[in-house]
């Protein structure tokens, strides 16, 4: 396709950031295509600073905002490579459907995340840990304030170069005040309005000395889903468990690569509901010896201790543990092409 040369050249003009910490280094163009009388125009690199939202758009009214999260990789590779790319227009079709939005033809959120990539190519960080990070959105924005549904809508992808998360050891606040999602609500999918609603306990979390909360089941609050950003693993007795998927949390795509690697890695494995009450008393016989998180933005993230609002804490390990470092290393390796993708995850640009 055609690229505006002002886009070229900003692009040759861009040094690498020196603070690429998650999220922060926003690159200054960016994929736009907008939905207006039922038809999707076609995909077009533009400024960031020319697609501006009005504050009255249903978007910013009332929330009709999804996004994803995913990574593109430049590490041990010939050309960059995205990490399963298909997976991630498919689960965002479904974030659309549920959000009453426009869904994105698979291909076209295909195509995006990979002209993006290969215009910003050379600031996709060459060290290991380092990434792309892809943040394609789908957002009303029709200028009204009446309670429905958007008629038109843009699609955005934005990339901001990442280096690695700390390595160090993380304490996890257990929310026990509050439920970020409902039964049948949209907990299952990436809506924007999840994440905001999650802030709160967040914020407290952090003030308590923790990396991030730990939400429980909205109907009983007992039952272990996800953390506010991962999904949540711990390993018992030698067997690695994780919460049973409700629609009331998100099916990661770092999850399932992590129960297929672990299934390919002879691992015994139990999707099931986790009681965290259970899950304390099994801490504190040492029945349970890891617990980690994941996802897009940390890959696999150790976890040191759950902490109480009130201070207790229930430690599992001051080091990562065996499981833990194998499944991060597994699927680092396949994401940094350090080693065959056996799994056909990863897609060149």
């Amino acid at each position: 396709m055609y690229i505006r040369q002002d886009i070229l050249d900003a692009v040759a003009a861009k040094k690498m950031p020196e603070d690429r910490t998650f999220g922060k280094a926003v690159l200054p163009a960016i994929c736009v295509a907008q939905y207006k009388n039922g038809q999707w125009s076609e995909v077009e690199l533009g400024f960031d600073r020319d697609h501006r939202l009005s504050g009255g758009s249903t978007a910013v009214q009332y929330a009709q905002s999804i996004f994803e999260g995913m990574k593109a990789y430049f590490v041990h590779q010939v050309t960059p490579q995205i990490f399963r790319p298909y997976d991630h227009a498919v689960r965002f079709r479904r974030s659309a459907e549920r959000m009453c939005m426009p869904p994105v033809p698979r291909e076209m959120f295909v195509y995006g995340v990979n002209l993006l990539s290969r215009l910003y190519a050379d600031v996709i960080p060459r060290e290991a840990d380092g990434a792309l990070y892809l943040r394609p959105s789908l957002y009303g924005t029709d200028y009204s304030l009446s309670i429905e549904p958007s008629e038109s809508y843009q699609f955005t992808i934005h990339a901001a170069p990442t280096i690695p998360f700390s390595k160090d050891m993380k304490s996890v606040l257990i929310e026990r005040r509050n439920s970020r999602s409902a039964v049948g609500g949209t907990g299952g999918v990436k809506a924007a309005g999840n994440y905001a609603a999650g802030f709160q306990s967040l914020t407290r979390a952090r003030q308590l000395g923790c990396a991030t909360s730990l939400w429980l089941d909205p109907l009983e609050s007992k039952y272990i889903e996800e953390l506010s950003l991962m999904n949540f693993f711990v390993v018992r007795e030698g067997e690695l468990h994780t919460p049973t998927l409700q629609n009331s949390f998100l099916p990661g795509i770092t999850r399932q690569s992590l129960l297929t690697l672990a299934e390919d890695l002879g691992l015994r494995i139990a999707e099931r509901r986790i009681d965290i009450n259970e899950l304390i008393k099994e801490i504190e016989t040492g029945s349970v010896t890891e617990a980690f998180s994941c996802g897009t933005a940390a890959v696999v993230s150790p976890i040191r201790s759950l902490k109480e609002a009130s201070g207790t804490e229930y430690v599992f390990s001051d080091e990562p543990g065996p499981i833990t470092r194998t499944l991060r290393k597994q699927l680092l390796d396949i994401q940094e092409g350090r080693t065959a993708d056996r799994f056909g995850w990863m897609q060149s640009v």
